[in-house]
């Protein structure tokens, strides 16, 4: 959600809208179920986890919010910014669909083409775009994603607080202290709900049964100065 411009300068329709979102029903219709909903934005056994839920469902409150910014002139209408594939307009209009069973929020879904979409997210206008944040390990990705200085930064925010937490987490001299960072920058994340964080990805490479040392960075890519081959 593009935090930059109205009606998500407003962390009330943020949270608006992530509140109404029904997650177990959007992965039914996008990925038939099988998509894997973070419940945190570090897994279990990593150690950057943190039992910081990163998204509730809570239709009554959702409700109180959409009727208080209208009641305050600000009724929560936005465009869903899709990319022309089945499984992005399939999350927009599913969205669509759920929000429109509330009062005082309308959503439009636009499709557009790659081109247009990519320039258009990189000078943030879009009003909510699929985007991602890489979490495997926090810098330099979840700088990218969500620090004020960074052109990376689709959803707007420009928090100090969260913007000094990602700072300190880069610079840290022990595991401890950089735990400690990128815990605070993960409650401010939940405080200031960017957006709604209904997949987490499943990188993967497929490969014979002699090779051997693969081992996968970023997105998935496979560092090729680790594998190894047997006749």
């Amino acid at each position: 959600m593009n935090s930059a411009r109205a009606p998500f300068d407003d962390v009330r329709a943020r949270r608006a809208v992530s509140l109404a979102a029904d997650l177990d029903a959007l992965n039914s219709v996008v990925f038939n179920g099988e998509g894997e909903i973070p419940e945190t934005l570090y897994p279990e056994g990593s150690p950057y986890f943190a039992d910081i839920p990163l998204a509730t469902s809570d239709k009554e409150t959702a409700q109180q919010l959409f009727d208080e910014l209208a009641a305050e002139g600000k009724p929560v209408s936005f465009t869903f910014m899709s990319y022309p594939t089945q499984e992005t307009k399939a999350a927009a209009e599913s969205l669509q669909a759920q929000l429109g069973a509330f009062d005082n929020v309308e959503v439009k879904v636009e499709v557009v083409d790659y081109a247009a979409a990519t320039a258009r997210a990189g000078s943030r206008d879009f009003d909510m775009v699929i985007s991602s944040a890489i979490t495997q390990d926090p810098d330099y990705a979840l700088w990218t994603a969500f620090h004020g200085d960074s052109p990376g930064n689709f959803s707007g925010l420009d928090d100090p607080e969260l913007n000094d937490a990602l700072d300190a987490g880069r610079v840290a001299e022990g595991a401890d202290e950089r735990k400690a960072a990128y815990e605070t920058a993960q409650k401010r994340l939940v405080d200031l709900v960017p957006g709604i964080w209904y997949t987490k990805a499943a990188p993967a490479v497929v490969y014979n049964e002699n090779v051997h040392g693969v081992r996968m960075f970023t997105l998935g890519s496979p560092m090729p100065e680790e594998m190894w081959m047997t006749n």
